[in-house]
């Protein structure tokens, strides 16, 4: 990712690989974000400030890397350039990490882009995450939601802001098959995780029994105590 040579098989040169920061405990019990705090294990059950002030309509959000400028280039690989190998490679070290998620799972479902993002991308990041899951998971992919209109990007925008920037953003189409299903929401990179949540409040309205997410990294947050 920096230049470096890449040792076979990984995303990572021997440099980067020492700086990459991987989610472990502790961690939001929700969101999966993790936490300030250089203490607490994993019997402990904190929430983090964003999960106690906002309603969450999905049951649980892991990540793979702390984002950071070493995984923001991984992350850029697939966003900008559609890099099979590397999702391949991330979806490989999710599975094995959250495999308990995976077995409780029916299906896949990826955030989707606004038809005029992906247009001019070409593709859509959370499908080329989603189709590699399924190839190791053998979990189908439910391309059910839909941009219903197109919003603002929510970088710059503080955390009340991104909120209102996606409701009422999404639609999802008519599937009995989502009834009391659990879903695997998947995208790229979780924030605030206001999109993701938007996201699941449709699925949710469709019957959904569970939904959790998965991204390939998500950014810190803080410690609060539940």
């Amino acid at each position: 990712m920096c230049g470096c040579e890449i040792i076979h098989d990984s995303i990572f040169c021997v440099k980067c690989f020492s700086k990459v920061t991987f989610i472990d405990y502790p961690f939001c019990k929700i969101c999966g974000k993790m936490l300030e705090s250089s203490y607490g294990n994993s019997n402990d059950d904190f929430l983090c400030d964003t999960c106690q002030t906002y309603p969450r309509y999905f049951d649980k959000a892991r990540a793979l890397f702390q984002y950071d400028d070493v995984s923001k280039n991984v992350v850029m690989k697939i966003k900008n350039h559609a890099d099979n190998f590397v999702a391949h490679l991330c979806a490989v070290m999710m599975f094995s990490k959250y495999k308990d998620l995976f077995r409780q799972a029916d299906c896949l479902v990826p955030v989707p882009s606004h038809w005029s993002r992906f247009l001019k991308r070409g593709f859509n990041p959370a499908d080329i995450i989603a189709i590699e899951f399924s190839k190791i998971s053998n979990l189908p992919i439910f391309k059910i939601l839909k941009r219903a209109k197109k919003t603002d990007y929510q970088k710059g925008k503080n955390i009340d802001e991104r909120f209102n920037n996606v409701k009422n953003a999404f639609s999802c189409s008519k599937n009995t098959e989502l009834s009391r299903k659990t879903i695997i929401l998947i995208d790229d990179v979780m924030t605030t995780g206001a999109t993701l949540n938007e996201c699941a409040n449709i699925l949710k309205h469709h019957q959904c029994s569970k939904i959790f997410c998965l991204t390939i990294a998500s950014t810190s947050s803080y410690k609060k105590y539940f």
